[in-house]
Parts: C-alpha cells; structure tokens; sequence
C-alpha cells in the first residue's frame, strides 16, 4: 500500500538523534520503493527545516508546511522557496496582520515571537512570562471568537499561542496538499506531540501520538477513539516508528 506520512517534526521526530537515522532510513527505503510520500507539518520556517535536513538527520521531505500550516514548500527547497501560491491566496484574504495584533494587546507578560516566526499570515507569543498563562491564552481565545470566520487561536505547550487564519492549521493544509497533488485522504498516517499538531488528528483517521506529548495533546488522543489514534509507549522518532508498524507501514 502507498503511504502518506504527515508528521510534526520537534518533539515527535527530533529529541532521540539514533532514533531518527533508524526511522529515517526505513523511511527512504518506502520512499525508494515509490510506496511513501513524507511531509513535514512544522512550527519551523524553511529555513529551519532545510537546516534540520542538513545537520539535524531529518529524512528529506517530498512536502513541507511550515509555520503551523500557513506555508506549504514543495521541491527544491532553497532559502529563498516561496511558499505555494495557491494556498497563500486562499487564507490572505480572511487575514489582516493589524486585526490579529490587536487581540493580544494589554496582556502583561506576553512577548512577541522573533521575526521570524510573525508572518503576513501568523501572529505568535510566547505567554510563559504572564503570571498566569492558561488564562491570559483563554482572554485571548475570548476576544478573538467573534470573528472565529476568519481568525484562529493556536495553545501549545503551555507557551505558545498563534493566531492564524481561520481556514489554515496544520490539518486543513494537509487536506489542501493531499487534493493539490491528487493523492487520497485515506492513506495519510498523521504523527504529533503538541496541541498545535491537534488539527492533524481532528482531521484524518490515522495518527501517533509520541509518549513524550504534551498534556493537551494526550487528552485530545484518549478522548478520541481507539482506532483513530495510536498512542506509543516511547518517545520521538521511536514512538512514530512504532505507530508506524502498528498501521502495518514497513509490512509491505
């Protein structure tokens, strides 16, 4: 069988640097036999990924969405790739930069995200300093709701918040990617560890959840069902691999 892989990359590929040559060569070998398509679905920019690839043992990927599913990079993947237009079009128009900025103002302790990660189509914080961060990320999940047509909010790991575009996140580009390139929506295996990989899970019927997650990650996974969402028993890359071979991935 053809095999879509769809997986977060820190956390859930990263953390066990032998793991991920063990994954990833069984992983080129699929992609030798023409039997897996690999995407990438990263709160990274290009550049952290092309990097990963590099220095890191990231298996190279046949498709990229980056920065929480508002980018989708498809090869060659260069510094200056730009990301698929198609997609791009699609949320621009329901996103305005000035808008999402305004939901986060007058929250003490909330600090922007570097440049790098503030985007024409996402707007991050880190919320970690405000004194009490479930509540300063549930003001802005308030304030943002009314316009929840056009706007979304993004809780991770006790410190992240994004605010993207309503259409976008990391499950909905791959539902774009997998039409885009004419491929099926049941032959994707989704693989996360935070709750911004949470969408992938909402969104296809195969998914690993690494043993390492985050707490807002695991309770989506045991509230969902069984068949939907394996959880391992071991963390990062040993943990997708293992839900891997729970979906009969390598039996082929």
């Amino acid at each position: 069988m053809y095999w879509i892989l769809a997986s977060d990359v820190d956390g859930t590929l990263t953390g066990d640097r032998e793991a991920l040559d063990h994954l990833a060569a069984r992983l080129q070998r699929l992609r030798d036999d023409g039997n897996l398509f690999l995407i990438f679905s990263t709160g990274r920019n290009l550049s952290q990924v092309i990097s990963g690839v590099a220095h890191e043992g990231l298996p190279e990927p046949d498709a990229v969405i980056c920065q929480v599913g508002t980018e989708i990079y498809l090869p060659p993947y260069q510094e200056e790739s730009h990301p698929l237009e198609e997609w791009r079009r699609r949320l621009i128009a329901q996103y305005r930069r000035e808008e999402a900025l305004s939901f986060l103002e007058g929250i003490e302790g909330l600090l922007l995200q570097p440049p790098e990660y503030n985007t024409e189509l996402k707007t991050s914080c880190y919320l970690d300093r405000c004194n009490e961060p479930e509540r300063a990320a549930a003001e802005i999940i308030r304030r943002v709701e009314p316009l929840s047509d056009r706007y979304q909010v993004v809780w991770s790991s006790g410190r992240d918040l994004d605010i993207l575009p309503a259409s976008s996140g990391k499950g909905k580009a791959i539902e774009f990617l997998i039409e885009f390139r004419d491929m099926r929506a049941d032959q994707v295996i989704v693989a996360g560890d935070s709750g911004n990989d949470a969408t992938m899970f909402q969104h296809f019927r195969r998914g690993v959840v690494v043993s390492n997650a985050q707490p807002e990650l695991l309770q989506i996974a045991k509230e969902m069902d069984k068949e939907t969402v394996y959880l391992a028993s071991t963390p990062h890359a040993c943990g997708v691999e293992e839900g891997l071979e729970n979906y009969g991935v390598f039996a082929l």
